[in-house]
């Protein structure tokens, strides 16, 4: 291993070219009334070299190599530049840019390919060309392309990242996977910072959604090694603009939004945004019901080119009806494909209701040109409602069956609306029924959680020189308290025919009136970060060293602490995560990159077992890749391939199959549906990643992604070594190409995508019945811009795909089949 790493060095220091001949440009930005433009970005194409025009509009780009260049410059509200410039030897050119303003805001795009920056998700000022790992960025141009309005649908766009059965179809919170493993709460963040997964996310207020592959331990501390997720929210921007737009579509939607930013100041120091939303809708499974209120309103605060607070705040409010899908004794996806797929077994009654109150403060200085320091402080409170129905079985005809199982008086049972409407008889005294026709048996409950949660974050970003070295050092402490006091209530079973379900014969409508619990869970979340990149020989290689130290406490703050357990301490894990990268640039606008991380994953804010918690998860990676901008900085590219193993995983499954297996358990840990947690002890994936985004030419934009992907477990007591995981086909794509006509036929767009993905195993065992089929889904968008006026209308699975996926065994969850959407939006 030692004499690999040495030749690969050695190789790298051979193939290094010497310092040349350099030039600089310099000059001034101001718009069309002849006023200097601050924060206006600008990139020298063909390389890594980039700045922002000062409070006065100068800008100035230093040790530039002799050559012909693209200068690229942007800003929003207006339109975006690419400026020839030529660079002469110890000379200064001047370039002086006058910026004209855009006709509309909808589909402006900055910078394309690996040139963005993202400091919220990689919390570094470096390029995506710079960082020895995949990262992928879907921008606003492809979610309103596109009309993602829920934003499970934006990950069909990026390799590696699958959706997931999620309980109650999604209306829940997030499921999602990533490079085989299944991502947990702690992995999804919205600027950086952690928020709860909780509801429906959509993207009203969405700016772009950034993932970063793999594990992220020694950025963010306990999370999934398959990667983290994060959005980034719009904000105020020093122009005045308003977006009105009404979406309309199947399933009856309706959906009014606003988007406005004000500059408040007429120096330019200050500016407001609101982003607004109501959703009324119903949905392509019977008496399923969403209802969502959103509002996001931010302030900024720039009173020169070193000081820059924004202040947001976000509430979200969700009401959807619990979606338990479809129950299927035989647990094959063929029992499920033959039950009607708008079928509804569930009570309308059970309706999931949160709301999210989020006040988050962001301050960033900047000093020094070479040292930022960012501040940020979030609240969020989230009290949650899960009005839970599941089916717990399927009676057959002539089964007998106990009455006080379903909370049904036997005194006087024939009035009862369950058996009035059912095809049963009564016996025994009336204390069973015999079934004439099958029965589906409900089990059902109430939780309550007072979610509450305070997170802070101190980054220090500085770069500097010793010799012919460049240095780029991050360091980073966060800090986060979270609490959940949870009330909960089971209720009696309720009983329903499975042929002709009808919710109104329901016998009990799930209103929660038990006592909150006594405490309050509390995690603690404390890290200190660490990392620095080198640049060496003219910044083409780069090594990277990174190490976080983390401090994680799990515990229980009680009412009256006399009543804490004697047993019940709290208990601190401290891990140490190392990661190690190294970058080699072949071109300027060509890398390639190695790294190793690893990733340490909590199990649970709860214990397992009165006096026992869960062992943490562990995760290890090495990956290698390419990252490119070609066509002349209009195409970026990434291919990544990667080895991750995880370890110690606890997963659920059905009590019966481990009685089948021989596997021993406590029956008292048995769940209310039956299921046990086990601890698989080794799970490996590997695989390839490419993904690829660009604007070809002033009226085409392309992306697309290919993963082939190969999971497996290495060492379980329960199904096979070799088995591949659940929900991870071997091959997926995704390719999606926008036109927009500017001669001919001027105003009209055009879009198109296509989304496949292989066969794939809905368990362990890799059942035959639990096989999804390969599916490939087609999306279509036409849209037509007069000045102000924009309509779009997308018709997506345009050919009616019927998939599903597979939650907890028996429960089958039918996903969208085809829909339409139509837009209408007015620029003001």
């Amino acid at each position: 291993m030692r004499s690999n790493i040495t030749f690969i060095l050695v190789f790298l220091f051979i193939t290094q070219i010497g310092f040349g001949q350099t030039g600089s440009i310099f000059g001034t930005i101001k718009d069309k009334a002849n006023k200097p433009q601050s924060g206006v970005h600008l990139l020298l194409a063909e390389t890594s070299l980039g700045t922002t025009s000062d409070a006065n509009g100068n800008y100035s780009l230093e040790n530039i190599p002799v050559g012909n260049y693209t200068l690229m410059v942007t800003k929003v509200g207006f339109g975006e530049q690419r400026l020839p410039v030529s660079v002469k030897a110890n000379e200064k050119t001047r370039v002086d840019i006058s910026l004209q303003e855009a006709t509309y805001n909808l589909d402006e795009i900055a910078v394309y390919g690996q040139r963005k920056k993202i400091v919220s998700a990689t919390r570094t000022n470096l390029e995506l060309l710079d960082i020895p790992m995949a990262v992928q960025v879907i921008d606003k141009q492809t979610i309103q392309q596109q009309q993602i309005i829920n934003l499970r649908e934006v990950f069909r766009n990026i390799s590696g990242i699958q959706n997931t059965a999620a309980w109650g179809n999604g209306s829940r919170r997030l499921a999602v996977s990533s490079r085989g493993f299944l991502l947990t709460d702690a992995n999804y963040r919205r600027n950086g910072l952690l928020i709860m997964n909780e509801g429906n996310h959509f993207s009203d207020h969405i700016e772009e959604v950034q993932v970063l592959k793999g594990p992220a331990s020694v950025l963010y501390g306990d999370v999934s090694p398959g990667g983290v997720i994060n959005f980034v929210t719009k904000k105020p921007q020093l122009t005045d603009f308003t977006n009105l737009r009404l979406t309309m579509g199947s399933w009856g939607l309706v959906r009014p939004s606003l988007d406005f930013n004000k500059k408040l100041d007429t120096d330019g120091k200050m500016a407001m945004r609101l982003n607004a939303t109501y959703e009324k809708a119903n949905s392509y499974r019977d008496r399923v019901t969403n209802e969502y209120i959103m509002l996001n309103p931010s302030f900024l605060y720039r009173p020169n080119n070193k000081v820059n607070w924004t202040v947001e705040g976000i509430f979200r409010q969700d009401k959807s009806v619990e979606d338990p899908g479809i129950f299927v004794p035989s647990v094959t996806l063929e029992e499920a494909r033959s039950i009607p797929y708008n079928r509804f077994y569930g009570n309308p009654a059970a309706r999931n209701e949160f709301t999210e109150t989020s006040l988050v403060s962001t301050l960033e200085l900047k000093p020094l040109a070479n040292l930022q320091i960012r501040l940020t402080n979030q609240y969020q409170s989230v009290p949650r409602l899960n009005r839970g129905i599941w089916q717990n079985w399927v009676h057959s005809v002539g089964d007998t069956v106990a009455l006080s199982s379903f909370g049904i008086n036997s005194n006087d049972p024939a009035n009862h609306p369950s058996l009035q409407a059912l095809d049963v008889t009564l016996v025994n005294n009336n204390q069973d029924i015999v079934l004439n026709e099958p029965i589906i048996e409900f089990g059902n409950s109430a939780t309550f959680n007072a979610l509450n949660s305070y997170a802070n974050l101190l980054e220090l970003n500085y770069s500097f020189k010793t010799g012919s070295i460049n240095h780029s050092v991050f360091v980073g402490f966060d800090y986060t308290y979270s609490t959940d006091r949870i009330t909960y209530e089971r209720f009696p079973n309720s009983i329903g025919s499975f042929n002709n379900p009808d919710p109104s014969i329901m016998n009990n409508i799930l209103e929660l009136n038990a006592t909150p619990s006594a405490y309050k869970d509390v995690l603690t979340r404390t890290g200190l970060n660490i990392q620095e990149q080198l640049m060496l020989f003219n910044d083409k290689l780069h090594f990277l060293l990174g190490v976080r130290f983390n401090w994680f406490k799990r515990d229980r703050d009680y009412d009256n602490e006399s009543e804490r357990p004697d047993d019940y301490l709290n208990v601190t894990d401290n891990p140490v995560i190392p990661r190690l990268g190294m970058v080699f640039k072949i071109q300027p606008n060509i890398s390639v990159y190695a790294s190793y991380a690893e990733s340490f994953e909590v199990n649970g804010r709860h214990r397992y077992k009165p006096t026992e918690f869960l062992d943490p998860t562990l995760g290890r990676q090495f990956e290698a890749g390419v990252k490119a901008n070609l066509l002349n900085e209009k195409l970026g590219i990434t291919l990544a391939a990667f080895s991750l193993r995880k370890e110690n995983q606890p997963s659920f499954i059905l009590a019966t199959l481990a009685d089948e297996r021989g596997v021993s358990y406590d029956p008292a840990e048995v769940s209310i549906d039956g299921h046990i947690l086990y601890i698989s002890n080794a799970q490996r994936s590997q695989g390839v990643e490419l993904d690829f985004n660009g604007k070809i030419t002033d009226e085409l934009n392309v992306s697309g992604n290919y993963t082939y992907l190969q999971t497996s477990l290495l060492d379980d007591v329960i199904f096979k070594k070799g088995n591949e995981l659940e929900n991870a086909p071997n091959h997926s794509l995704g390719l999606w190409a926008n036109y927009k006509f500017s001669r001919i036929l001027k105003g009209l767009s055009l879009g198109y995508g296509v989304f496949y993905q292989a066969q794939y195993f809905g368990d362990k065992d890799n059942s035959e019945g639990q096989t999804h089929f390969a599916n490939t889904k087609m999306s279509l968008m036409v849209g037509y811009q007069y000045k102000k006026l924009l309509l779009r209308f997308n018709i997506e699975n345009l050919t009616d795909e019927r998939t599903y996926f597979n939650s907890f065994g028996y429960f089958w969850l039918p996903q969208p089949p085809r829909r339409t959407l139509f837009s209408i939006h007015y620029n003001f």
